[in-house]
């Protein structure tokens, strides 16, 4: 990342591809760089999501909670505006509603290419006690992005009985709804190099 002096005669610098000032130039020459504010976003998705057999499809989050810098775009691309390495977080509650134990495949992707050793397979509980299974996936990842990419989190299952879940109206104690997925995205690097 460049920085480069705002104007003639002025002691702020800033990065020429974001335009942040970023810090200030004493007249010796030296440099102090001011610790920027990251960008984060919280988003989530209260709708029930599936996939159709053996299909990578994106995880959902069309609900934003928190947007500073990153935003969700086409409702699964976390859209980020500064280079830097990002941490994604998510949680997912998958559901089986058959007899038997069912799989589902999570992975990451950048800019609509799959990143490299980041698949990983989940067994979702069957049925019993007369109750669906289920299991909550739920990970993170650290991310080098550059201004403008997006990331998204997908996932496949070979069974027609595996969904993401979601369930409002929780009584008995009343609670709050269960999303399907939740998505948290936070800057961690800080740096202007």
């Amino acid at each position: 990342m460049a920085i480069q002096k705002r104007f003639p005669g002025s002691p702020f610098l800033y990065d020429s591809t974001s335009g942040d000032i970023v810090g200030v130039s004493d007249p010796d020459g030296s440099q102090l760089l001011f610790a920027r504010i990251p960008h984060v976003g919280a988003f989530h998705s209260e709708s029930t999501q599936t996939a159709s057999l053996n299909t990578a499809t994106a995880l959902t989050f069309p609900v934003t909670d928190i947007s500073k810098g990153i935003t969700v775009v086409s409702d699964s691309r976390l859209t980020v505006t500064r280079t830097a390495i990002y941490n994604i977080q998510f949680s997912a509650q998958f559901r089986n509603s058959s007899g038997q134990e069912g799989e589902a495949d999570i992975w990451f992707r950048i800019d609509g290419s799959d990143v490299a050793a980041t698949n990983t397979r989940i067994t979702i509980p069957k049925t019993h006690a007369g109750g669906d299974g289920y299991l909550v996936a739920a990970w993170n990842i650290f991310l080098s992005m550059n201004a403008g990419q997006y990331a998204q989190i997908m996932w496949s299952t070979p069974s027609n009985d595996i969904s993401i879940y979601t369930a409002s109206g929780l009584t008995s104690p009343t609670r709050p709804i269960i999303p399907s997925v939740i998505a948290t995205i936070n800057e961690v690097d800080g740096s202007y190099e």
